[in-house]
């Protein structure tokens, strides 16, 4: 915008000089030309100071431009008082710095600038140096320059508007660019979230085969028909995790949600933490009857990891306790707690827990962290009551009204 009003302001010095010859020369008005081209050298000057000053700096801000449409105000009343005042047909140049003042800046010195022209046009009204008369064809003068008054203000308002838009479509382009990397970022973001928490569930069953398989190594005898069952339904749940993946991946990647009753889903996702650790145990306490959650492809992910933190935390210290899940509704949020025994809070922020504590990858809080986050849900840790820790989830109620169809994400 500056760089526009600084190439404008040297048209506009150049018409006011010629202005002044014409006038003087070819008219015959006995105007005062000396303080009037003084004005317009003076007004040359600003604009090649302004012009260095831009092209050391080229990051103008609201106080530069304010400053320079304050000048370009100030030079044309001091012209318009020594040629007319506002019988001077030129008078509505007042609204060109006015229209640059609305697109450019900001409403306060916007308002501030409308009303300083305001005054200069009312002051103007009783103090000014009048024009000569020429007898009959003044007013014909009066038109003629109203009519260049007109042809002027167009051309600044067409080249100043066609800039203003020009910067706003590039803007719009930029912004529209920089949405579309966001929504891929936060897709292959989940994606990769999706495939660690994958792995994360993958591991427990890989490790009880790997056991089997040592133990049938180092035994001459043929494994025992338990242990084979034991091997396939390991096997079953390694293929089951693999559909999942891809499932969740293509919801992950499309952005889809479903809507799905609160009490309901953490149920389902305490009962397929019982088929990942048979061996460990969960008591599920429903408190959020009838009421809503949004669901994306990473969210029951989350919740299994947190579970399997805790019952992890329990078998570090040695702790034969179910892990407790229990949920209660407060206000527009439904709060999921993980109750466990294990170190507490206070030595997880020491040292963050790692899933190593049982057979896990270590990376199980972290990704609930991230998938909670993107369904804009919180996680917290406090102390809990006797020793161990509750992790608190708490994620969004769906709006009463709200439909399977509405909660897609497009």
């Amino acid at each position: 915008m500056l760089q526009l009003l600084i190439y404008l302001r040297y048209l506009s010095v150049a018409g006011q000089m010629l202005t002044v010859v014409f006038v003087v020369q070819r008219l015959n008005l006995p105007i005062p030309a000396e303080p009037l081209l003084s004005i317009s050298i003076g007004l040359l000057a600003f604009n090649l100071l302004s012009h260095w000053w831009w092209l050391a700096h080229r990051d103008a801000g609201p106080r530069a431009l304010v400053l320079q449409l304050l000048v370009d105000q100030l030079a044309l009343t001091a012209l318009l008082y020594y040629s007319g005042g506002p019988a001077n047909p030129f008078v509505s140049l007042y609204l060109v710095p006015v229209a640059l003042a609305a697109i450019g800046l900001d409403i306060a010195p916007m308002l501030g600038l409308t009303v300083l022209t305001a005054a200069l046009y009312t002051w103007l009204m009783r103090h000014h140096v009048d024009l000569p008369h020429m007898h009959g064809s003044d007013f014909q003068l009066h038109v003629t320059g109203m009519w260049v008054n007109f042809l002027l203000s167009a051309g600044i308002m067409v080249v100043v508007l066609s800039r203003f838009m020009t910067i706003v479509r590039d803007q719009r382009r930029r912004l529209s660019e920089a949405r579309e990397r966001a929504i891929r970022d936060e897709s292959l973001s989940a994606l990769g979230s999706l495939a660690a928490g994958t792995a994360h569930e993958l591991n427990t069953p890989l490790a009880t085969m790997g056991l089997l398989v040592d133990d049938w190594m180092a035994s001459e005898q043929p494994p025992p028909r338990e242990d084979i069952e034991l091997l396939r339904s390991q096997l079953a749940h390694c293929r089951d995790h693999v559909r999942a993946l891809a499932e969740m991946a293509r919801r992950g990647a499309a952005g889809e949600t479903t809507l799905e009753d609160a009490d309901g889903f953490v149920h389902a996702c305490v009962d397929r933490w019982r088929l990942l650790r048979p061996n460990a145990t969960a008591v599920f306490h429903p408190g959020a009857p009838e009421r809503k959650v949004r669901v994306d492809a990473g969210l029951p992910q989350a919740l299994i990891n947190l579970i399997n933190n805790a019952a992890d935390a329990n078998a570090a210290r040695g702790v034969d306790e179910p892990v407790e899940v229990t949920t209660q509704a407060r206000e527009n949020w439904l709060t999921v707690s993980i109750l466990d025994r294990g170190a507490g809070p206070a030595q997880i922020a020491a040292r963050p827990r790692l899933d190593n504590e049982g057979q896990g990858l270590g990376i199980g809080l972290m990704i609930s962290k991230a998938g909670i986050e993107r369904s804009r849900g919180r996680v917290r840790q406090v102390e809990r009551e006797g020793g161990g820790c509750v992790t608190e989830v708490d994620l969004p109620f769906a709006a009463p009204s709200s439909s399977p169809a509405a909660q897609a994400t497009p």
